[in-house]
């Protein structure tokens, strides 16, 4: 058979936002660590960069306390708190020294969630601090629910194998 140009209904190209293409890259992220895929001996697990977020709920917690000593490339610490009555997937981010700064934001923390119960290690690091002055400011691919000028953005990186 054959098609005349007439035939055919042109499809507007659909453009993506960079928010929904982080997205995608992060569940195909999540999708590759979590499907069991092995590593030949020998092989060096890379980390995979998982997304960046604002610290949910720190003004109820340590976050405002300890803006002043908060500086890019500080490790925090991920805990889990799967007995959270407002959210099963909750996961408290931590200074080393065990003051709790906030969560994860609930919009992103399921999937991180099972990668923790998976025996995944997944590690947080302040890449640098927000500013809210101007929209230009905020990241398109930043996962915030909100945050205030001067809180950090973190930075989520999963190790390539079981723990």
């Amino acid at each position: 058979m054959i098609h005349r140009a007439h035939d055919f209904k042109m499809v507007e190209p659909k453009v993506f936002s960079r928010r929904e293409v982080n997205r995608a890259l992060l569940a195909t992220a999540l999708n590759l660590l979590s499907g069991g895929n092995s590593l030949s001996k020998g092989a060096v697990a890379l980390p995979t960069p998982l997304f960046d977020f604002a610290i949910a709920g720190g003004f109820y917690h340590g976050l405002q306390a300890a803006q002043a000593t908060l500086r890019p490339g500080m490790a925090v610490d991920l805990r889990r708190e799967p007995d959270n009555p407002h959210d099963a997937d909750a996961i408290a981010v931590h200074l080393p020294d065990g003051l709790m700064l906030g969560y994860v934001p609930r919009v992103a923390n399921s999937a991180v969630a099972r990668l923790l119960d998976a025996g995944r290690t997944v590690r947080g690091e302040i890449v640098r601090m927000l500013t809210a002055e101007r929209d230009e400011d905020i990241p398109d691919d930043l996962v915030f629910t909100c945050f205030t000028s001067g809180d950090p953005m973190i930075r989520l990186t999963a190790e390539g194998s079981a723990a």
